[in-house]
């Protein structure tokens, strides 16, 4: 009976399905946020795909592993702790762009420290397929998206000069005379380039056999989804020009996109067609033969680093569950209650749509546009997080980010520090002098927990995180407020009108906060 529970114990399957439970278990925050990207995303819908997929190459490697040796490597173990930390602080600090791209590194990393190199080796490409599951972080995602918006509007517009239209390009802007054609984030070629690219991988996989022609197959859907991304924004243009803007937008625009991106298949299967005009090679696989003795893995020593892993696990999915436990710190009446006037200053509310809300990365937020008696304007606006723990949201949007894209030019960005500023003594702020159409403006922002404050989105995230590990229950705001600055008004003197209504408006949002908010049991 012993013999025979070591030996299920023993058995990499049993110990591979445990893992896979417990790691599914232990990540579930940032996975039910893949989950959440997935369903509603256009630009990662194909992601729900991505594990099927991978586990059918597993399926199909599964006669190369009967002779697999598992020994646990650790030589892998401090880069595996090192990932594993590098999770917690993302999953407590609610930041995605860590804990979501760290799922498939430590998917690797674990495979190699529980059951060696040798395994490793024969799954790797179902292991690294799991990459494409993965929304690019942001920060990629807009430098990107920006870079490919600029090439396809520019290639796009070649496209149609050559079909004889007049075309002028300004950026991302393709001025046919009759008609503009702006190219935005959703027709940068993005949505096409990483599915094609994970595409162009199954493809060479099934199709292919030659490691040199599968590694070709997967690079050339790189060109192939700019070119065929130009391809629709021309087709795109000579439309709207003979039959209208509608021809851009809703079902029209739609259908241009799954067409294109047929035709990218078919590219990029004339292209494997190509490739057979080319000799194959002969390349090692690096699989060996079959024993036939009939024994069914080789296992020289791994239950170590098996309970080391679920050790680990259990200790990652112990802190996420905790945490996510804690209840949310609501306002009565929400941040939008926030007082309309206070002391000298008197403002008008805006209601902001729930969509920017969302894509913000807040729950809730208030705007309002301020006015002293001096007939100074300060714009403000807030968003709020009831909890240092969200699933499913982005982290907060910052002005480094969405003034430049709506137009403005960024002339200078310092930190600095308010003095006596209720609660924090001193605040630090991110401040930016920005340029818009001839005029200056003068932001600050920061981030704000119910007893820690910082100008820098990376150090919130670390408060956040200490926050949830002392399960101390806290909100989490994000402030922007904004001055114009006036014709021969100096800098120094926009500083001090914001630095005054910073001071009085934190004194009414602590008040504020004290009198509205509750734990919610």
């Amino acid at each position: 009976m012993a013999s025979s529970s070591r030996n299920i114990i023993l058995n990499p399957v049993f110990q591979g399905s445990i893992l896979i439970l417990l790691f599914i278990g232990a990540y579930f925050v940032p996975f039910s946020s893949l989950y959440n990207i997935w369903m509603t995303s256009d630009d990662y819908s194909y992601g729900i795909l991505i594990p099927f997929i991978s586990a059918y190459f597993l399926w199909e490697k599964r006669q190369t592993l009967k002779d697999v040796t598992i020994q646990s490597c650790w030589s892998v173990f401090p880069v595996l702790m090192l990932f594993v930390l590098l999770s917690i602080y993302g999953v407590l600090g609610s930041s995605g762009n860590i804990s979501k791209p760290a799922l498939p590194v430590l998917i690797v990393l674990f495979a190699i420290f529980c059951f060696g190199m040798d395994l490793f080796k024969r799954i790797s490409l179902p292991l690294c397929f799991l990459v494409f599951m993965i929304p690019l972080p942001a920060v990629l995602d807009r430098t990107i998206g920006v870079y490919l918006k600029t090439i396809s509007s520019h290639l796009g517009g070649m496209f149609l000069r050559g079909l004889g239209y007049s075309v002028h390009v300004s950026g991302n802007v393709i001025d046919l005379g009759v008609i503009q054609l702006q190219v935005v984030d959703a027709c940068s070629g993005l949505r096409f380039l990483f599915p094609l690219m994970a595409l162009g991988i199954v493809y060479g996989y099934f199709f292919e056999r030659v490691v040199w022609k599968r590694v070709a197959c997967f690079l050339v859907t790189i060109p192939i989804a700019i070119l065929t991304n130009v391809l629709r924004i021309g087709i795109t243009g000579i439309l709207t020009y003979n039959f209208g803007s509608k021809m851009a937008e809703g079902f029209f625009h739609d259908f241009q996109g799954w067409a294109i991106f047929m035709v990218s298949f078919v590219f990029l299967f004339i292209f494997g067609r190509f490739l057979r005009f080319f000799p194959p090679k002969i390349e090692k696989t690096g699989q060996k033969e079959l024993k036939n003795s009939g024994k069914i893995f080789e296992n020289k020593g791994n239950i170590s680093a098996f309970v080391v892993s679920v050790v680990l696990l259990f200790i990652v999915g112990g802190l996420t569950f905790n945490v996510s436990a804690l209840p949310p710190v609501k306002i009565k009446g929400g941040i939008e209650s926030f007082p309309s006037s206070f002391n000298q200053w008197k403002g008008q509310t805006q209601v902001v749509e729930r969509k920017i809300i969302d894509a913000s990365g807040a729950e809730e937020s208030f705007s309002c546009d301020y006015i002293n008696q001096k007939n100074h304007a300060v714009s403000l606006y807030m968003g709020y997080r009831s909890t240092a723990f969200l699933e499913n949201v982005n982290f907060f949007h910052t002005p480094t980010v969405c003034l430049p894209s709506s137009g403005m030019k960024t002339i200078s960005q310092s930190k600095r520090v308010i003095n006596d500023v209720p609660l924090f003594e001193t605040l630090p702020v991110t401040e930016m002098v920005m340029e818009s159409m001839g005029s200056k403006l003068l932001v600050y922002f920061w981030f704000q927990t119910k007893d820690q404050a910082t100008h820098d989105k990376n150090i919130n995230r670390f408060h956040l995180a200490l926050h949830a590990i002392k399960k101390d229950n806290t909100h989490d705001l994000f402030i922007r407020p904004i001055t114009s600055i006036g014709e021969g008004e100096s800098i120094e003197d926009a500083r001090q009108r914001m630095d005054g209504f910073t001071r009085e408006m934190m004194g009414t949002l602590i008040a504020f906060l004290k009198e509205n908010q509750n734990i919610q049991k």
